[in-house]
């Protein structure tokens, strides 16, 4: 049972200093715990999401003995995982700095409140951090506990697109299709949720395929291929792979078993120099799949198969994934990104997965995660968001809200102290992001709370002030008659 409970954080060059609580129900026995850290663009939200990746992966370096990357920034974190709590921190007081030197590798570890080292710490199964943004905040490179499921290319982490996204999609579906149980059942449910068929196509082109596909093809046949470029036409760039190939050829041969297998199959299967393409319907129960999924990866790695094709089906129509809504294409690749990596005992951060999403769906997205994810009741979610819509359908025995604003340059946390399950929408667009609307009763009630006040004569001036400047920072047009009820507020405190 993996809980994020609290994090408390000093000089943090975004953050600040700042103490949010994640957590207030430890056990579930159905469903997700989520999280939602909630807040205008620009207040820090991505980066408190980056903060949690960094301090776990400096944990999970310093439980492995490997060489670490110290946040530049002080923290506490408190958890729980396998019914014990932990705190990991690289402070011990409330001031850190001593004698105005900065320590940032003082670090303390603590299990169920006794001090212990870093090898009795407990970590979660993973850190899975899922992003539809290509300007994502996160750490680009996964490790055994660590997996970055963005946009950008791990290897070259300045590429991204939609072909990134659409590689590692179908990564995720080859590696997960039937080695995770109930795989292709959340997957339908995701399908089902979209109004979309449930049916995936998984097409490539395989390049050379003259060269390639033959009855008894060998990895030593294969290696003696592209060591000489038989057949082959010379490129300046290393257009196949040659550099995978060498990697592979040195540390993981087995690899070339699997390509050679899978390229003698296809021969036997009748695929040839035509233009026919390798075919999967990825939701069947395609022995194919299994039997060539490996072969697949590495033929990829070696850049022998064609960028791949996804092809989904509404209704009686039928496109690829490049073609389909990127509301669509962005749920499918967070989801499925997702399912492929998270095991029990695990913390998914989401940042803003409201991107390019109908209302309806931001509406219904916690409602799609309780019931993809039911029976991972044991992880906990933490969702950053700037849509309100998202928080409808949060239930209090199994969320809590961090709502986030930012004041005089200073991140806070409205929500402390603040059942903020009670607030409806009009609170959060109110309270959080600053916007009112023509319906907005919060609104009306602070105005009609300062009319009370100044024609009552009142000489509480420090709530007047408060009122004043609470509905100041509200864009308002010429003809607003709040404008004249501040007008006038403001002339009444100055003759108190």
């Amino acid at each position: 049972m993996f809980r994020l409970h609290s994090l408390t954080l000093v000089d943090h060059p975004i953050l600040g200093n700042i103490h949010l609580e994640f957590c207030h129900q430890y056990y579930l026995e159905q469903g997700v715990y989520t999280s939602v850290v909630i807040g205008a663009n620009g207040i820090g939200k991505s980066y408190l999401l980056r903060v949690l990746a960094e301090i776990f992966c400096c944990l999970e370096a310093l439980k492995q003995k490997k060489e670490i990357t110290a946040p530049r920034y002080y923290f506490k974190l408190n958890y729980s995982s396998y019914w014990q709590s932990y705190e990991f921190a690289n402070f011990r007081d409330i001031n850190p700095v001593s004698h105005g030197q900065r320590h940032f590798t003082n670090f303390v570890f603590v299990c169920e409140g006794k001090e212990t080292d870093a090898h009795q710490m407990s970590l979660p199964k993973r850190v899975i951090a899922s992003s539809t943004t290509i300007n994502d905040k996160y750490i680009a490179k996964s490790t055994d506990m660590y997996r970055y499921k963005g946009l950008r290319n791990e290897n070259s982490p300045s590429s991204t697109g939609t072909r990134t996204m659409v590689r590692k999609t179908v990564d995720g579906l080859l590696s997960s299709l039937d080695e995770k149980y109930g795989f292709r059942i959340e997957l339908r449910k995701l399908l089902q949720d979209l109004q979309l068929q449930p049916r995936l196509e998984l097409s490539y082109n395989l390049r050379y395929k003259d060269v390639f596909v033959k009855e008894g093809m060998t990895s030593s046949e294969l290696i003696y291929i592209f060591e000489h470029q038989k057949g082959l036409f010379k490129r300046e760039t290393d257009i196949w792979g040659t550099k995978n190939f060498k990697t592979i050829k040195g540390k993981e041969h087995w690899k070339l078993d699997e390509a050679a297998s899978l390229l003698s199959r296809l021969a036997l299967r009748g695929y040839g120099s035509g233009r026919q393409l390798l075919k999967y319907e990825l939701l069947e129960d395609d022995p194919r799949v299994r039997e060539d999924r490996e072969g697949l990866k590495v033929l990829t790695s070696l850049d022998l198969l064609s960028y791949p094709t996804l092809k989904v089906y509404k209704r009686d129509d039928e496109y690829t994934f490049d073609q389909s809504s990127s509301g669509e294409s962005s749920l499918l690749c967070q989801m499925v990104g997702i399912m492929s990596d998270i095991e029990p005992n695990s913390l998914v951060l989401i940042d803003e997965p409201e991107n390019s999403a109908h209302p309806n769906w931001q509406i219904s997205y916690i409602g799609w995660l309780k019931k993809i994810f039911m029976y991972y009741h044991n992880c906990h979610f933490v969702i950053s968001t700037h849509s309100h819509f998202i928080l409808t359908d949060l239930e209090p025995e199994s969320s809590d809200i961090v709502a986030l604003e930012k004041k005089y340059g200073i991140v806070r946390d409205v929500s402390e102290g603040v059942n903020t399950f009670n607030w409806t929408v009009d609170d959060i667009l109110y309270r959080v992001f600053h916007v009112r609307n023509t319906r907005n009763y919060v609104l009306e009630s602070k105005m009609v709370e300062l009319y009370r006040l100044v024609s009552g004569r009142t000489n509480e001036k420090q709530k007047l002030n408060g009122l004043i400047e609470e509905l100041s920072q509200y864009q308002l047009n010429n003809e607003d008659p709040l404008i004249r009820l501040l007008e006038t507020a403001k002339e009444y405190v100055k003759s108190i």
